[in-house]
């Protein structure tokens, strides 16, 4: 069974709010650690970790550090190939 861009959008905002422990109003391409008070150092190591565990695609250091705002994750995957 293959996910669908929607089912892949949703698993991906659910991780994130989770793991940056905000509300599902954060949710939007602009918002960043300046928005979401949640997302700090550590959250940005999870949110790595998960993308790796729940997508497949490892993280890069470099990669990571350019991870500014939802909308780079969402960048991110789709670069890798992942439907959202």
């Amino acid at each position: 069974m293959t996910q669908t861009s929607s089912d892949n959008l949703l698993k991906l905002k659910n991780l994130l709010i989770d793991i940056f422990v905000m509300e599902e109003e954060e949710f939007i391409d602009d918002n960043g650690p300046n928005e979401i008070e949640g997302w700090d150092s550590l959250a940005t190591v999870s949110m790595a970790v998960a993308i790796h565990q729940e997508f497949g695609h490892h993280m890069t250091i470099e990669e990571v550090a350019e991870i500014k705002n939802i909308g780079d994750i969402i960048k991110y995957l789709r670069f890798k190939g992942v439907e959202l």
